[in-house]
């Protein structure tokens, strides 16, 4: 069996000793005839083998302990405060005796009972929840768990277990749901969501090829516990729902993340590049696949090395005269040149330059896509140092939903 966590295991002076020493305070009040003490006490009758089972409990003789109290459970004479007692006492000593089916029986039998007040009740479900997930009542376990988040006293271990049991449940949309709203309130109170419940996130969102849900969950996952694949994931996702407009921006965001393995990706990002006129992003592109070795078969490695040379022999036409292609944009009115310039000067590297172009672009208008071209400028703000600036640029993007969250990715690096 495997070792349940210390909260489990309630301090035998709080549930064996204050329960015996219940029993032996109402056996000396009749002894004195003194009057009679505040507060509910054990029938006359349960005295001894209450003692008995304390006695056993603090020797660690659980048997004795189970076999006392099993005698006088039950019987029709006991008032409710004599079943809670009982049951209390026997869930402990059954637990500790590694009986857990009794345990979570005579545990059942207290847990909503008058006599216990909120934080007893609080870790009797807690125990509940634990020994019901060992034995793979997902459904008990579950119900557990939801009493404990609806009276506000669950922790991390709650959550995770109670999302868990769902999900083992197949309950994929009650997982989904619950492990949103548990990142969420995380974030809300500015603390970072578990990478537990990130990944049961995901997880659950893929098991209802639910791409939307799917998209939500990694994005999170993103930001606080990237895997491996992750960022593979989020970008074929991001092909997927995006739309043909967006390509090249997934591709430049899983670039820079890491996110790009095959020699196929790398060719397409140069050949979408190539295709916008920027030659110096297509070179830089299959410049890094063949440094990282991606172009494992012929046919691959030829359409690099053509895309190379293409690349290059644009590069060396268009970048000698862009200083001068600058200078005219900057006397003319149309924004719309000044963000071709900066789009230019962001793929060679020049960074400060495709900042300015960008911003002039903006104080003209007339810019036929802004919101990529303001992501853009999050781009080149971010490359050149103003990481304050860029999360206020990748803040600023609207658009479409795809859009928003490679800016949203993007802004991940302005921290």
């Amino acid at each position: 069996m495997r070792t349940l966590p210390a909260w489990i295991y309630v301090a035998l002076t709080t549930i064996v000793l204050s329960s015996g020493a219940t029993a032996q305070q109402a056996k000396n009040s009749q002894q004195k005839s003194a009057p009679a003490p505040k507060g509910p006490t054990v029938s006359k009758a349960l005295l001894k083998p209450l003692a008995a089972a304390q006695d056993a409990a603090k020797k660690e003789q659980w048997a004795e302990c189970i076999s006392q109290l099993k005698s006088v459970d039950g019987q029709p004479t006991n008032a409710p405060y004599d079943v809670y007692i009982i049951n209390d006492i026997l869930g402990f000593c059954a637990l500790r005796a590694n009986e857990n089916a009794l345990a979570i029986a005579s545990w059942a039998k207290v847990v909503d009972s008058e006599f216990a007040e909120g934080t007893r009740a609080a870790s009797l479900r807690k125990g509940l929840l634990q020994l019901s997930y060992q034995a793979k009542d997902y459904a008990a376990a579950v119900s557990y768990g939801r009493r404990l988040i609806e009276l506000g006293t669950a922790d991390e271990s709650v959550y995770l277990l109670t999302i868990q049991s769902l999900y083992l449940q197949n309950d994929f949309k009650g997982a989904e749901a619950l492990s949103a709203t548990y990142v969420t309130s995380l974030e809300t109170a500015g603390q970072t969501p578990p990478d537990m419940a990130l990944q049961l996130y995901s997880s659950a969102c893929i098991k209802q090829d639910d791409d939307a849900c799917t998209l939500r969950a990694l994005e999170k996952q993103a930001r606080y516990a990237p895997k491996k694949e992750t960022w593979p994931n989020l970008t074929l996702l991001m092909f997927r729902t995006g739309g043909e407009a967006n390509t090249l921006n997934v591709f430049r965001l899983s670039r820079e993340m890491g996110g790009l393995y095959r020699g196929e990706e790398f060719t397409e990002m140069a050949q979408l590049a190539l295709e916008k006129g920027l030659p110096g992003e297509a070179q830089s592109v299959i410049e890094e696949g063949k440094a990282k070795g991606v172009f494992t078969n012929k046919s691959n490695a030829d359409l690099a090395s053509r895309l190379l040379a293409s690349a290059k022999t644009q590069a060396a036409a268009d970048k000698p005269t862009l200083l001068m292609q600058d200078k005219e944009a900057a006397g003319r009115k149309n924004g719309e040149v000044e963000v071709r310039i900066g789009a230019a000067f962001l793929s060679y590297g020049d960074y400060e330059r495709a900042v300015t172009a960008y911003e002039r672009g903006f104080g003209k208008g007339n810019i036929r896509n802004p919101e990529e071209a303001r992501l853009n400028l999050g781009i080149a703000q971010l490359k050149a140092g103003s990481k304050e600036a860029a999360a206020a640029t990748f803040a600023a993007v609207k658009g479409d939903e795809t859009l928003q969250r490679v800016a949203r990715l993007w802004a991940l690096l302005a921290k």
